[in-house]
């Protein structure tokens, strides 16, 4: 008889609302001490004291057997079904953080997607950290905007199947809720504006400094080709006033020896080719007649092994 709900409770989906939770899940915490001793005869104003007492939330630990006294509670919520303002004063506690998670998750059992979208998502906001126990019965580290993100997107959590969601787009497409609004729109925006101003300002300073430089180099090239022309000049001269404007036979025979002294070095060096390709010739050879004389000599010695074996034996040597 404590395992039944309340008789002026509504249905949620269409079911009464301990169905919302699988029939194995519901009997094991049924036979569950924690639902025997402290779940027993608890009312609306009473589940808020045994809330103040979680440490941690989960579903089903110790190999899917003992359910987690958050588990409890939301089925026995969900058995009692109180009344809407005491759900939301669940989720507005600023001081008890699991109180505000238990709160969740039966808001997002229970609530049409319309409110769901409007409670849950302005607590992503709040990023105290909770205590989650897995299915090992250990315990790991998360945050209530994660808790409060598991409960909008993932289809199972804490070992409840949740009730299917629409989408916030669909909502948003119908006029039924308004475009999502984070505290952190202002601090992307306020970025972004200070981020393009320093790229503007990068563009503009670019083109200058470009400029720059391309009038030094311009400038350095002119005084550079100054220096050459005055310094061309000034050897026109100088050769006009010693003679030297036609090349003489001087020239003439110093052209012939740079020729005679250019035949001579490639001669020189077509002959150091042919005096390396012969020792590297004669390398080959000598390497080819060393593994020959060596292949001779293990001949040998195999052939007079076998003929000191053959002689201890008796028989007539081998002949070579």
């Amino acid at each position: 008889m404590a395992n039944r709900t309340e008789k002026t409770a509504k249905t949620v989906k269409g079911t009464n609302p301990q169905f919302l939770v699988e029939k194995i899940i519901r009997q094991r915490i049924y036979d569950s001490m924690y639902w025997k001793e402290h779940c027993f005869a608890l009312t609306a104003e009473l589940v808020v004291d045994k809330g103040m007492d979680l440490r941690y939330i989960g579903g089903i630990y110790a190999g899917n057997i003992k359910p987690t006294p958050f588990l409890c509670l939301a089925l026995k919520m969900l058995q009692i079904q109180p009344d809407k303002d005491i759900v939301l004063e669940f989720i507005q506690q600023e001081e008890f953080k699991y109180i505000r998670a238990l709160g969740a998750m039966y808001l997002r059992l229970t609530f049409d997607s319309t409110e769901i979208y409007k409670y849950l998502e302005p607590l992503y906001n709040d990023f105290r950290k909770l205590r989650y126990m897995n299915k090992m019965g250990r315990f790991e580290a998360i945050y209530m905007d994660e808790f409060i993100d598991n409960l909008l997107r993932e289809d199972r959590y804490c070992d409840i199947q949740l009730p299917r969601l629409q989408k916030r787009w669909a909502l948003e497409e119908v006029d039924m809720l308004g475009p999502y609004k984070s505290l952190l729109d202002g601090d992307l925006v306020a970025m972004s504006d200070s981020e393009e101003e320093e790229e503007e300002e990068a563009k503009k300073e670019k083109p200058r400094l470009t400029s720059r430089r391309r009038s030094r180099s311009r400038d350095r090239e002119r005084d550079v080709g100054d220096r050459r022309g005055v310094y061309e000049r000034e050897k026109m001269r100088e050769r006009r006033e010693r003679g030297e404007d036609e090349p003489g036979p001087s020239s003439s025979s110093s052209g012939r020896r740079d020729d005679r002294d250019d035949r001579r070095k490639e001669r020189d060096r077509s002959r150091d080719r042919e005096r390396r390709d012969r020792k590297d010739d004669d390398r080959r050879d000598r390497k080819k007649d060393s593994s020959r004389r060596g292949a001779d000599n293990d001949e040998e010695r195999e052939i007079a092994e076998a003929n000191a074996l053959r002689a201890k034996l008796g028989l007539a040597p081998l002949e070579r």
